[in-house]
């Protein structure tokens, strides 16, 4: 996930208007609570990340991990899914069906056990496509930039913006080290080599990531980095902004309204 440049409606946002933006939609995935208003907000952002033109092997792997990850979430919380009340769709096994059924007290895929792994879902997806569209749509000095305007200190801004920036160097270091591993030998099938080879891949990717660390702000050392720099770039609001912050801004209204005073 790194900067990508197009001409799209986002890319010429002021950086402001995008932090604004995403602080008040992270608001949105905490106050909206039904599946249906879940999945609205879900479908804007997805709209919103089509729109800033990701490339294709970007769009085909965030997909894919989505499609997993939901999978994933609804079937677990269908299974497991503990609050009252809570309607069996079926059950596999029976609570009086011998050994295992008095050992696990029954096993049934509960209805609002999957309701809940889909609105759990669309609060988690929703949140990572606002942070991809804003990182593919801003550039990274236009971001600390944007943050100062906002109050925010420099060095802070500095250490989110590099902290970003790392993101898809430690996901290109971890894939290194691992073809490295299977060059010596290393075999990695099934699930036990999976949680074997996360086991021997941890260590070298947080050492590799102190030693980056280390000659980043050793560099900015040398270069007198105090946080103070020059301004080339001047930030200033188009009518495009006013509309997007006008917009967000009646989606929070209504939201508060819908939640707390219906």
């Amino acid at each position: 996930m790194r900067y990508v440049s197009r001409a799209t409606l986002f890319h010429n946002l002021d950086p402001r208007t995008k932090i604004l933006m995403s602080l008040a939609c992270a608001c949105l995935i905490v106050i909206l609570n039904t599946p249906m208003s879940l999945f609205c907000l879900f479908a804007v952002l997805l709209l919103a990340f089509f729109s800033i033109k990701p490339p294709f092997s970007v769009v085909k792997t965030t997909l894919y991990l989505m499609a997993m990850a939901m999978v994933a979430t609804v079937i677990s919380q269908g299974f497991f899914y503990y609050f009252q009340p809570r309607t069996p769709l079926f059950t596999i096994i029976p609570e009086d069906a011998g050994f295992f059924g008095r050992l696990t007290g029954g096993i049934s895929v509960y209805r609002e056990g999957l309701i809940y792994g889909a609105v759990q879902s669309m609060r988690f997806f929703s949140a990572t496509l606002l942070s991809m569209v804003i990182v593919m749509s801003t550039y990274p000095s236009d971001l600390i930039l944007g943050l100062k305007k906002l109050g925010v200190p420099e060095k802070i801004g500095f250490m989110l913006t590099v902290s970003i920036r790392f993101l898809p160097a430690l996901g290109e270091e971890a894939k290194r080290i691992l073809i490295a591993q299977r060059l010596r030998g290393l075999r990695l099938k099934g699930l036990r080599g999976s949680i074997r080879g996360f086991r021997f891949l941890v260590e070298p990717l947080i050492i590799d990531s102190l030693r980056k660390a280390r000659r980043i702000a050793l560099a900015a050392e040398v270069r007198g980095f105090t946080g103070r720099r020059t301004e080339i770039k001047k930030l200033r609001f188009l009518w495009m902004d006013w509309v997007a912050l006008s917009t967000i801004s009646l989606a929070i209204i209504l939201a508060v309204k819908n939640r707390f005073y219906v």
